[in-house]
């Protein structure tokens, strides 16, 4: 198994447990968890919820922190990242019962008249 499956795994593991338990980060990860916990931190959030880590907070934190992030460790990142967002939207409330939500992602494409209708 690979770093980026491993560090994932744990991370599910951590958020889906009920109280205090041992973590496990496998052995070369643990500089990737504490940028993970860092980037994770400084997250941004919308009315609907947290966003995504962004390529260009990794690139800022990685040059005001001075470590030599590569593209891999950005993608071990990114995959972290997801899974994150995974559990935070399986632990949003729903909707109280006979109120109709949208879905995160409309399935909508966004049109030239969408635009100019929310824009002017």
């Amino acid at each position: 198994m690979n770093l980026e499956k491993l560090l994932c795994a744990e991370l599910k593991r951590q958020l889906e447990a009920k109280g205090m338990c041992v973590m496990h980060i496998p052995a070369g990860g643990e500089l990737l968890w504490r940028w993970f916990l860092d980037l994770n931190r400084s997250r941004t959030y919308h009315m609907s919820g947290p966003n995504p880590i962004s390529y260009s907070e990794i690139q800022s934190y990685a040059a005001a922190s001075r470590w030599p992030v590569e593209p891999r460790h950005v993608a071990i990142l990114r995959a972290m990242d997801e899974v994150w967002l995974e559990h935070v939207q399986k632990r949003a409330t729903p909707p109280p019962e006979g109120v109709k939500a949208s879905p995160p992602v409309s399935s909508t494409p966004l049109t030239v008249g969408m635009l100019d209708a929310m824009f002017g």
